[in-house]
């Protein structure tokens, strides 16, 4: 590699790293309220306010501290608490799956950095990214700059929450504006038929499937939309074959 080449690779992975940061500024404000929530769930399950903030630091995940802590409210086992958790978050190995092709050729380093920072919003854009097909030379440096801004703002609002929650109005009713983020984060990217239809069957059997034990019915749900959307789209793609149109 010539010295022209490489300082042409680390402009390059350096504005797809810039776009990562550019491409997540516009989900900031949908943190605000999850991570205030989540810091005042995370005190008032006994963690104290450090512990918190912790949590949030090294977890990463809103929807399973919000079980986690829920488990703990409730006086059940911290490992109960903990597995619970990790079940809700069992939804990343979806998105795994869905990534692994892209990075089959990163190192175990880079890999690690992958799955630290992997959150629905991260691989949304992520996916939003690749759909564009920009920066296809250096996903890294942009999933990276998604993090970059995500992750300590993620911390701080649970730092806020965490220290000064118990001063937050409860008729504010923060707790509803995390769906609404992460419709928000969804609804555009639904182009296909196939996609639309796996949103709405999961939407629905996410709502059907709410009381099952543990959250459970959260996981199933994911695993209901993505089968119908795979579904739809292979008979798409064979009447679309069958009849030389395009689906």
């Amino acid at each position: 590699m010539t010295a022209d080449t490489g300082a042409a690779a680390s402009a390059a992975s350096r504005a797809a790293f810039r776009a990562g940061v550019l491409e997540c500024l516009t989900l900031i404000p949908s943190y605000v309220p999850f991570g205030l929530v989540c810091g005042v769930a995370g005190v008032q399950a006994g963690l104290g306010e450090w512990g918190a903030v912790a949590l949030a630091a090294f977890a990463f995940a809103g929807s399973s501290q919000a079980v986690l802590t829920q488990f703990l409210q409730g006086g059940a086992p911290l490992m109960i608490a903990v597995l619970s958790g990790l079940v809700v978050n069992l939804r990343m190995a979806v998105y795994s799956a869905a990534i692994s092709s892209r990075i089959a050729g990163a190192t175990r380093r880079e890999r690690m950095l992958w799955a630290a920072f992997l959150v629905d919003q991260t691989f949304i854009s992520n996916e939003t990214r690749h759909q564009r097909g920009e920066h296809m030379d250096h996903p890294l440096a942009f999933y990276l700059g998604c993090a970059f801004t995500l992750w300590p703002w993620w911390v701080l609002m649970n730092a806020i929450g965490a220290f000064a929650g118990a001063k937050l109005p409860t008729s504010w009713q923060l707790e509803f504006t995390i769906p609404l983020s992460f419709v928000a984060m969804v609804v555009p990217l639904l182009k296909s038929r196939g996609q639309i239809l796996a949103a709405m069957a999961g939407g629905v059997a996410g709502v059907l499937l709410y009381a099952m034990p543990l959250k459970t019915g959260l996981i199933a749900a994911c695993v209901f939309g993505t089968c119908v959307g795979m579904l739809v789209d292979t008979m798409l793609a064979k009447r679309a074959m069958s009849s030389g149109a395009t689906p």
